[in-house]
């Protein structure tokens, strides 16, 4: 860079290029290809999620779509390369972790509009409702300073290499960010051309709040049926009672998590006479619930040592995955079935 252009050059940190786009993007002063506006409701700069550092993320509500945009002070090949490269690792972030994610980019945006006394564009709540729909369009952009248009053809072979499609904006040493690089408009149109791609939403939980998660959803599913239904939980186990001296249970062991009926009764007369009868309709339950199905009598150190525990239950296992909604859906399902075949079984004798 010679000295007059030294001078004149009001980008000089990604931190500058960020602010650019982040105006440009609010205002909407950047027209596609396509004739619309690259424009978004709300925008936030330099957010941090799982080691990365995102520097501009804004969203469109009538399009439904995220974008992201990557800045690139650097002037040379190997710089607009690993701005590309980050945006794929970006997208394989996203995939794993949309809802947390956009979570966060919401909070971001809420703390920036209280920091600067401003008005929320998108309220909480509809942002809420935004994720309940469990899909996000996403689309990619890297931004580079004006003077790669120098290497326009290896920008162009990059690009075409990558699937999804990324676009390449331009900022102006003046400060404009722009979608044209080299202002020829068969090549600025390939560049700016980004693949709209749709990332799944699925919620992650820790242990303890997939628990809750747990109690809230089958409580508010079978709670006009059973409204005496109390819930306690521990470290590893969770429980809901319905039936006096037994429960059913989520148990997560190292890979498998187990879903049952426990009885445990006090003593060993009242533990028998609860599963004889539904030892008497084991038929019926393995039919309803599946094969796999065990019927443990002899759940217990009393049942060896002729003191201690006297239990029996009624359980399944399953391997053990990710706490997430899939999975919360999943067990849920799982022990609203047991509810329904078991409960009324034990309520008719």
């Amino acid at each position: 860079m010679d000295k007059e252009t030294k001078k004149t050059d009001k980008i000089t940190s990604e931190k500058i290029m960020s602010d650019k786009v982040k105006i440009a993007i609010l205002s909407g002063t950047m027209k596609l290809p396509d004739g619309k506006k690259l424009k978004c409701d709300i925008a936030i700069r330099e957010m941090g999620f799982k080691n990365c550092q995102f520097d501009v993320i804004g969203y469109n509500k009538n399009e439904n779509t995220v974008y992201v945009f990557e800045c690139k002070l650097g002037t040379n090949i190997t710089s607009v390369g690993q701005a590309f490269g980050q945006i794929l690792g970006y997208k394989s972030v996203l995939e794993e972790n949309g809802y947390e994610f956009l979570s966060r980019f919401y909070e971001k945006y809420h703390e920036d509009v209280i920091k600067n006394k401003g008005r929320l564009k998108i309220k909480l709540e509809d942002w809420t409702r935004i994720l309940n729909k469990k899909k996000m369009n996403f689309r990619f952009f890297v931004v580079l300073k004006d003077r790669t248009k120098e290497f326009v053809k290896e920008i162009i072979s990059i690009k075409r290499d990558i699937k999804p499609k990324i676009g390449v904006l331009s900022v102006t040493k003046e400060g404009i960010c722009t979608p044209h690089l080299v202002w020829k408009k068969e090549i600025d149109n390939e560049l700016i051309t980004s693949d709209k791609i749709e990332i799944s939403l699925v919620k992650k939980y820790k242990r303890d709040e997939f628990f809750d998660a747990l109690e809230e959803k089958l409580k508010s599913e079978i709670i006009s049926r059973y409204p005496q239904l109390k819930t306690f939980k521990s470290s590893n186990v969770v429980q809901f009672k319905l039936y006096p001296n037994t429960h059913y249970e989520l148990w997560v062991k190292r890979r498998e998590i187990e879903i049952g009926f426990h009885i445990e009764a006090n003593n060993r007369y009242t533990t028998e006479k609860i599963f004889s009868v539904l030892l008497s309709k084991q038929k019926e339950i393995k039919r309803e619930l599946g094969k796999k199905i065990i019927f443990d009598d002899k759940w217990g150190q009393g049942w060896t040592r002729g003191k201690g525990a006297f239990w029996a239950k009624i359980y399944e296992e399953i391997p053990r995955e990710t706490f997430d909604e899939e999975f919360l859906d999943k067990v849920c399902d799982r022990i609203k079935k047991f509810i329904d075949v078991i409960q009324p079984i034990l309520e008719n004798e």
